[in-house]
């Protein structure tokens, strides 16, 4: 048996913040909600009512996330932009590349990576499946861009070997780390850039995002999409002409979406105070019982998809086992809230 086959026991309080009523194995669709996290939104919902919402006092939730994520992917708080969605900022790298560039993406990977570059007819972009990414990559190549963990099937991406890769030739590299931050280590990826969302292993609601960059990185892209909240003062520099962005990162950034920031504020304390490599035991562990359950063999993924037929994906709905269709097969996420018996429910239902 692996040590990824072997259960990490997280703290007593991990299940206690979660209150689901059902069997939920649908992380990288969209995280639980902490228990914490829900009652903060809650309170700030009640201050929109009472007229005692201080919208100046998001910004202190937004650096403290810049901060939490940084300290989770490798970049400097300072290095970090914000965002609703990954692809408007993948997006603005695609925007980023001179006519005629060279992209190399993953076969079947998701479409908010795929898209902001396809978009552009003036780029050449292919694909080839994700086993066989690094070794495609080839002389005249601008850019690698992939999913660290890939939203079909949970594959993992060869970070090291892709970044080699593309290295030898010059080429940048852009990670998206929306299946994988929140379980998956992902501080010394190597890229150029990488994306990300709170809503899915991050445990927030929906309308986070965020993208970091190496200095060099950041000063290829141009900020098409600036608003106020670039400005280097954005209170200050909210009015007219001329241009003030901020210095660093944050003349990416766009105007945060209030609750979105202010619950992923408290969601990512949490994550921080278990570890990420406590998190990645536990959930590899879960999927793998649930893979021998299957009959498939041991991985290192949280996410496993299956084969099944209607019957049995109408038995999960019936005894309410929470997972997801993608690329036509079952696709089942175990995450930090997730326990043994979630598994074994599973599995016996799967089993009829």
């Amino acid at each position: 048996m692996t040590v990824e086959s072997l259960p990490t026991p997280l703290p007593d309080h991990v299940r206690a913040a979660f209150g689901p009523t059902v069997t939920y194995l649908n992380a990288a669709s969209c995280g639980l909600m902490p228990i914490t996290t829900a009652q903060v939104l809650e309170r700030a919902d009640r201050q929109r009512v009472t007229g005692e919402f201080e919208i100046p006092a998001v910004d202190a939730v937004v650096a403290d996330c810049r901060a939490s994520i940084g300290r989770l992917t490798g970049f400097q708080a300072r290095q970090i932009a914000i965002g609703a969605q990954v692809s408007q900022l993948v997006g603005v790298i695609a925007d980023s590349l001179p006519a005629g560039a060279k992209v190399l993406l993953p076969e079947g990977e998701f479409a908010s990576v795929v898209w902001p570059f396809l978009a552009r007819p003036d780029l050449e972009v292919r694909t080839v499946p994700l086993a066989g990414l690094a070794a495609a990559v080839r002389p005249g190549d601008a850019l690698v861009a992939a999913a660290v963990v890939q939203s079909a099937d949970g594959a993992i991406a060869d970070i090291p070997a892709v970044v080699a890769a593309a290295r030898a030739v010059g080429a940048r590299v852009l990670f998206d780390l929306s299946q994988a931050a929140g379980w998956y280590p992902v501080h010394a990826t190597g890229a150029d850039w990488v994306v990300g969302v709170g809503y899915k292993w991050l445990l927030a609601s929906k309308g986070s995002a965020f993208l970091a960059g190496t200095d060099a990185a950041l000063d290829t892209l141009r900020p098409v999409a600036a608003g106020w909240y670039a400005g280097y003062n954005p209170w200050e520099t909210c009015y007219d002409a001329p241009l003030r962005l901020a210095a660093d990162a944050r003349r990416f950034d766009v105007s945060p979406a209030w609750s979105a920031w202010i619950g992923l504020r408290v969601s990512l304390e949490l994550i921080e105070s278990i570890g990420i490599e406590n998190i990645r035991r536990h959930d590899v562990a879960l999927a793998n019982r649930l893979r021998k359950g299957l009959g498939l063999p041991e991985g290192n993924s949280s996410i496993v998809a299956t084969a099944v037929g209607a019957e049995a994906l109408e038995r999960l709905r019936a005894a309410r086992v929470i997972g997801s269709i993608r690329a036509g097969r079952l696709r089942l996420a175990c995450h930090l809230y997730n326990t043994e018996e979630d598994i074994d429910r599973a599995l016996d239902v799967l089993a009829g």
